[in-house]
C-alpha cells in the first residue's frame, strides 16, 4: 500500500520516497488489494477474502489520524460515525438515497433510512 501526503497541486501526492504520484496511481494501487467496489478495504487476506474492514479497526484508525492531523478540534471532536452520518445525509441530498446506501455499504434500505434519519440521528450508531 502506498502512503501519501498531499502536495500543493490537488492532483498529485508525495510518496514517502519523495516521488510525485497522481491520484489515479493511488486509486489504482488501492484497487490492486481490494476485491470490492470501494477504495478502502482490508486488502486481500486469508482472514478477509472480501476485503471487509472491521468497524472497530476503522474507528480506531480514524481517531489516530485525527490526532496526528493539523486539524484543530474542540474538546468534543467529531467521531467517525458522526462524520460518516453527515456525509451520508449530504450525499443523499445531492445524489439520492440509493447512492447514499451504496456509499455507506448498507445491504438493507431500512438500515440506510435509520442511519439518514435527521430527526434523532444520535439514537442510531450503526456502521
Amino acid at each position: 500500500m502506498i502512503c501519501v501526503t498531499r502536495t500543493r497541486s490537488p492532483e498529485y501526492f508525495r510518496h514517502p520516497s519523495g516521488a510525485r504520484v497522481t491520484s489515479g496511481t493511488v486509486i489504482d494501487r488501492c484497487r490492486l488489494v481490494s476485491r470490492t467496489d470501494f477504495m478502502i478495504s482490508a486488502g486481500i487476506r486469508k482472514n478477509s477474502p472480501t476485503g471487509n474492514i472491521h468497524p472497530d479497526g476503522l474507528t480506531k484508525k480514524f481517531v489516530k489520524a485525527r490526532k496526528i492531523s493539523d486539524v484543530k478540534c474542540s474538546d468534543n471532536p467529531p467521531t467517525f460515525h458522526e462524520i460518516r452520518s453527515l456525509l451520508g445525509r449530504l450525499y443523499k441530498d445531492e445524489r439520492g438515497e440509493e447512492f447514499a446506501q451504496k456509499l455507506l455499504g448498507h445491504t438493507s434500505e431500512n438500515t440506510t433510512k435509520l442511519y439518514l434519519d435527521e430527526r434523532d440521528n444520535k439514537a442510531y450508531v450503526m456502521l
